[in-house]
Order: C-alpha cells, then structure tokens, then sequence
C-alpha cells in the first residue's frame, strides 16, 4: 500500500489531505500514518498543510551527499538562502515545515565544507611557515588558531613541525581581536559539539553581506 500511495504522490506531485483522500479512497485513520511515514523518509515535505513530492536530482548531487537527493532545487536553495542570512533551524522549520534533522544535517554539511575549505588553505600557508598554534578552550571544546596575511584560521587538531615559531606580539593582539569578535555569536553549550565549524563559520561570515555569502556557498556546492 505504502509504494501505492507513493506512486499516487509522485503523479499529484503536491496535494492536501483532502484531495489524496479523494483519489485513493482510503479512510484517514489509514492514509495518515503511511503519509507521515513518507515525510520521515523524506519523500514527502509538508508545508502550510499541503503536501510536496521531493525529486531525486542525481545530475545536481553528483559528488554531493545523498540527502541532496531527496530534496527539490528550491527547498536546498532556501535551505542555503537561511544559513547565508543567519536563520535560525527552528525558524527555518516554522517557515518553511523541513523536518529539524533535514536542517540540522544541510547546516552541519555548509559548515563541513566551509571549514575544509579554510583548513585546506590553512595547511598551504603552514607548510611554507609553520606557526605555533594559538589555543582556545570553550567548555571541553578545544581549538588552535593560526594567522596568516590577517586572516584567521581554525583547527580542530594542532598542526606541528620541528620548524614552528611563535606568533608576533602583534599576531596574537590580532587573534584575540578576531577571535573575541567572532566567539560572541557561538556562545551557547549546543555550539560547544563541533565547535571548530562554529566557530570557522563565523570567521568566514565577518565582513561578508548576504549576497557574497550567498555566492560562495552555491560554487563550494555545485561548481
């Protein structure tokens, strides 16, 4: 019954309760829990009562994670336009109806890809000179940061070489100006898990509007 009703969704392509009910001439009590079924496997997403089946787009999620997949072209792009603009999961959700573990995963994957970029150029400029590491500790988080060309970057690991010299006096007041700046909007114990993609996120956001942000998402994502 369950591939029945999916097949039926993928010809309505978007419905309410009500119309589904008509068509397949099942009562309620025995639609209900096969189209929540459907939303959990997020075939499905439910937005202002009314219900959307989600295309699979293998061409746009080549080297991409699965759940890209799963999801239409305009919900991944609001998805993207809510973390550009500092949108809350919760808010996202109210707005839009995505289910939270949907969220959670597509923000914790933006901040992955942020953070591996950042790290990649990090690990350029300490192979031509190496620093020591600037530690932080938030919670049982640890972190060690690094500055080059007055760009701040993240490690979740210290990098190390036998060659490695100390920041300059000057350095370490620049790290601590951005750090500071950046630590202020990561202040809460759930950012504490993965702290580095937090953290990183921040950096890379500072001085960037919503349209720059925006940009640089969409070509680490598709280019």
């Amino acid at each position: 019954m369950k591939e029945q009703i999916l097949k039926l969704c993928k010809r309505l392509n978007d419905f309410s309760i009500e119309e589904i009910e008509t068509i397949s001439e099942l009562d309620s009590d025995e639609l209900m829990p096969i189209i929540t079924e459907l939303v959990a496997d997020n075939l499905l997403l439910v937005r202002h009562n009314r219900y959307y089946f989600i295309k699979k787009n293998k061409k746009r999620s080549a080297g991409l994670p699965l759940m890209f997949q799963y999801h239409s072209n305009e919900i991944i792009d609001f998805m993207i336009k809510g973390f550009c603009s500092d949108v809350d999961v919760k808010t996202m959700i109210n707005l839009f109806g995505i289910g939270k573990n949907v969220m959670d995963k597509f923000y914790s994957y933006f901040r992955n890809i942020l953070y591996e970029k950042q790290k990649a150029e990090l690990i350029e400029y300490f192979e031509k000179e190496p620093k020591i590491g600037q530690e932080r500790l938030y919670m049982t988080a640890k972190v060690y940061l690094y500055l080059y060309n007055h760009k701040l970057y993240v490690s979740e690991k210290m990098l190390k070489s036998n060659y490695s010299k100390k920041h300059t006096e000057e350095e370490r007041l620049e790290i601590k100006n951005i750090y500071l700046r950046s630590f202020r909007k990561v202040l809460s114990r759930s950012f504490a898990h993965r702290f580095n993609l937090h953290l990183s996120e921040e950096i890379w956001k500072w001085g960037k509007d919503y349209k720059q942000r925006y940009s640089a998402i969409k070509h680490l994502l598709f280019a």
